[in-house]
């Protein structure tokens, strides 16, 4: 009885196997880097938008910018020089650091829903920190001594005039003050 036994492959078809499976490899990650590194920048680009919608919003029913510095001479730059969650509890009306005893949101107006923050996607912190999907904290600086400037310090951007919060992501190299910067007043 002679056995149909299956003969082990040849190391030409090792080779030739390995071969398209390198090549397969090849085009399958860059084109999944693209598409991760286009939805972070899309999910940011929305972060963005949500901040300065919502501390608009904001100051429309209230008179004054989500800040516990509202009145100090020169603006605050949230996310530096102070955290981000000092406006995000006013913003979400949470008790807390910046809100407490919801004084600055009396009627605990629920301005923005951010879930916590997750690989590879933006949210909030245990602390209450924004941070945007590679985990650095989102830049806000609202026009807080209310000179219709938002003063904008210790970076290379110039001061926007004529709004009242500007918000910004280090994109994905993390460090301020680079190309990969993606900022909410431009396109």
């Amino acid at each position: 009885m002679s056995e149909n036994r299956k003969q082990p492959f040849s190391k030409a078809e090792k080779l030739i196997g390995g071969g398209v499976l390198l090549i397969v490899l090849s085009i399958i990650i860059p084109v999944w880097v693209t598409v991760e590194s286009d939805r972070r920048e899309a999910m940011t680009r929305a972060d963005l938008d949500m901040l300065v919608s919502a501390s608009e919003r904001f100051f429309f029913d209230y008179g004054y910018w989500p800040s516990p510095h509202m009145g100090t001479a020169g603006d605050v730059r949230y996310g530096r020089e102070a955290g981000n969650e000092l406006v995000m509890n006013i913003l979400r009306a949470i008790d807390g650091p910046g809100n407490e005893g919801h004084r600055l949101n009396p009627d605990r107006i629920e301005y923005v829903d951010v879930g916590y923050r997750g690989r590879g996607r933006s949210g909030v912190t245990e602390t209450g920190r924004f941070v945007d999907p590679w985990g650095s904290p989102y830049q806000i600086v609202l026009d807080t001594d209310m000179n219709n400037v938002c003063t904008m310090t210790q970076t290379i951007y110039r001061n926007q005039t004529g709004v009242g919060v500007v918000a910004w992501s280090f994109g994905s190299d993390r460090r301020s003050d680079t190309d990969r910067d993606i900022l909410s007043w431009a396109n």
